[in-house]
């Protein structure tokens, strides 16, 4: 996480399991990469097919989409505002 964050990583996981609409997908938010990037669920019948580690398709997999949480200078990424996310922040006092 940038060092000029100044959101706790709790509020990040205290994200996880809300329902936001990003590409006009309905998502869920499903994890936390290392503190900066949030992992998104599309809940609709939207598959996609997983290749195998030789680029083989196999089996079908619900879309995910990582969002990155800051930008480089620690500011909330034009990404995940553009998806409403900060909605769900707590508003931070300085």
């Amino acid at each position: 996480m940038p060092r000029n964050s100044n959101i706790p990583c709790e509020d990040l996981l205290a994200l996880i399991g809300q329902q936001v609409s990003y590409h006009h997908h309905r998502c869920e938010i499903i994890e936390l990469l290392d503190g900066s990037e949030l992992v998104l669920q599309v809940l609709e019948d939207n598959h996609s097919i997983q290749p195998t580690q030789y680029g083989e398709g196999h089996r079908n997999v619900p879309k995910t989409y990582t969002l990155p949480v800051f930008d480089g200078e620690g500011n909330l990424h034009a990404e995940l505002v553009a998806a409403g996310l900060d909605r769900l922040l707590p508003t931070q006092q300085d």
